[in-house]
C-alpha cells in the first residue's frame, strides 16, 4: 500500500517544483518519505527517500495538527538554509491521507511549495507602503466626504490617533480663517470628476494651526462613478512662516509698508478690470510722541500692539491692514464706498477711544479716509487719505475726516 501511495505521488508530482513528503504513521511514524526536490530545499541526504522525522522541525506542527484530528492543515514557515546563511519561506500544506476503522490515521502527505520570491516581492511592497504611511500626508474619503483612512504622517500633522479621524469629515480641521467659499469651490471641483489643488489653513487637534498645500483626486469604479477621494498634502507651515515673515510687521502682525503697496496695486488693477471700488482709511495715534518721551518706547510698542489687535477685532475679515509707519496704519477696505469707510473708521474711533491701556489713558486716533476713482493711481488715493487724516489732526484730532 505504501508503494503504491508513494508511486502514484512520485508519478504526478515529481516532474512539477513542488516537494513532497508522505508519513507512514501506522508502522513508522517517526520517518517520511519525500522527492528529490525535498531533499534539496531542506538539505537531506538527495540519495535518500526516507528520513528521520524530526530531521525537519516544521513536522512538529503536523503531530499537533494529528493530535488534534484536523482533516487538513496549511502554513507559510520560514526555513534557514545555512549554508548560504540565508531565509527561506516555504508553504507548506498537509492531509490525511487515510484512516483506519478505528478513525486512526495510517497516512498523511503534504506538499511544500518555495515561495521565497513571492514573499521577498511582497516585503519589498510592504516596505514601500510602510515608507508611504510615515512619510506621506494622506488621506481617503467617500463621496460624502466621511474619512475612510488616513496615514500615519496625517495623524502626526494633526495630532489626531487614526480613530479619531476615520468615520469624520475634514471639516474637524477648519480654521475659523478658512472661508466656506473656498471648501464650497473644493466640493464643486473634485465632484465634477476633476482635480483640486490649493492651499490651506488648518487646526491641529491642540488649537496650533498648520498649512497645507493639497491635491484631491477622484477614484472612479470600472463603470466611470466616482467611488472615493484621495488627498495628498504636503506640509507648507514653514514656508508660511517665512512668508508671513516677509509681509508682515514684525511689531505688530499686521502688514508691513511693502505689502501693503502690493495690496494697493492688486486692489487698483481689479478695480479698473471690473469697475468696482474701494475705500481707504489712515489712521494716526494722537499724541504718540508724549507717550513714547512719558513712558519711553517698549510701553509705546506694547500700545501699538494693542491697537493693532483692535483694528483686527473689528474690521472684515476681507480688510487688509498694515503698518504704514511709525503710529500710521492703514486699512484698505474691498468693495466699499466712501460711506462704509467712514462707517468702519468710526466704529474703530470707538474702541480705540474707550479701550483700557492701562499704562496710559486716554488714547485716541485720527482717521482720514478717501475712495477709489476711475483713473486712480496709488498716490492719487493715498494723497486724498492723507489730506483727510490731517484734516483730522487739525481739527483736534479723535477724528474722522473723508476726501473725494
Amino acid at each position: 500500500m505504501l508503494e503504491a501511495y508513494l508511486n502514484n505521488i512520485e508519478q504526478i508530482l515529481n516532474f512539477s517544483d513542488i516537494a513532497w513528503w508522505l508519513i507512514d504513521c501506522k508502522n513508522d511514524p517517526e520517518h517520511f518519505y519525500c522527492n528529490k526536490l525535498m531533499s534539496v530545499n531542506f538539505n537531506l541526504p538527495n540519495d535518500k527517500n526516507k528520513h528521520p522525522i524530526n530531521s525537519c522541525d516544521f513536522f512538529d506542527d503536523f503531530k499537533d495538527c494529528l493530535k488534534s484530528k484536523d482533516t487538513e492543515y496549511s502554513k507559510i514557515f520560514p526555513f534557514l538554509e545555512k549554508k548560504r546563511n540565508e531565509i527561506k519561506y516555504f508553504s507548506s500544506r498537509a492531509k490525511i491521507l487515510k484512516k483506519d476503522d478505528d478513525g486512526n490515521i495510517e497516512y498523511i502527505y503534504g506538499f511544500i511549495e518555495n515561495i521565497t520570491k513571492e514573499v521577498n516581492n511582497k516585503n519589498s511592497v510592504n516596505e514601500y507602503v510602510d515608507i508611504i504611511d510615515k512619510n506621506v500626508i494622506i488621506s481617503t474619503t467617500d463621496t460624502r466626504g466621511i474619512i475612510t483612512n488616513i496615514s500615519t504622517a496625517y495623524c502626526h500633522i494633526t495630532g489626531y490617533k487614526k480613530n479619531e479621524l476615520i468615520g469624520k469629515k475634514h471639516s474637524v480641521l477648519k480654521h475659523p480663517d478658512t472661508p466656506r467659499t473656498l471648501y464650497r469651490d473644493m466640493w464643486k471641483t473634485v465632484t465634477s470628476g476633476k482635480r483640486w489643488d490649493g492651499e490651506i489653513k488648518n487646526l491641529r487637534k491642540d488649537g496650533s494651526e498648520f498649512w497645507i498645500k493639497l491635491l484631491i483626486s477622484p477614484t472612479f469604479d470600472e463603470f466611470g462613478n466616482i467611488k472615493c477621494y484621495t488627498t495628498i498634502n504636503q506640509d507648507i507651515t514653514d514656508k508660511k512662516i517665512i512668508e508671513n515673515l516677509s509681509i508682515k510687521d514684525t511689531l505688530t502682525n499686521v502688514f508691513n509698508r511693502r505689502q501693503l503697496d502690493n495690496l494697493l496695486e492688486k486692489e487698483i488693477s481689479y478695480a479698473q478690470r471690473y469697475n468696482t471700488e474701494f475705500s481707504l482709511i489712515i489712521l494716526d495715534v494722537d499724541h504718540f510722541k508724549n507717550i513714547n518721551d512719558q513712558f519711553g518706547h517698549l510701553i509705546g510698542d506694547k500700545i501699538l500692539v494693542e491697537i493693532s489687535n483692535i483694528l483686527k477685532q473689528h474690521t472684515r475679515k476681507v480688510d487688509h491692514i498694515g503698518r504704514w509707519g511709525g503710529e500710521e496704519f492703514l486699512i484698505i477696505c474691498p468693495n466699499s464706498n466712501l460711506n462704509v469707510g467712514e462707517n468702519v473708521a468710526l466704529k474703530l474711533k470707538s474702541h480705540i477711544e474707550k479701550h483700557d491701556f492701562k499704562i496710559f489713558k486716554n488714547i485716541t486716533a485720527s482717521f482720514g479716509i478717501s475712495q477709489y476713482k476711475k483713473g486712480d493711481n496709488i498716490d492719487d488715493i493715498l494723497n486724498r487719505a492723507d489730506n483727510a487724516l490731517y484734516k483730522s489732526k487739525n481739527n483736534g484730532r479723535n477724528q474722522v475726516n473723508t476726501l473725494i
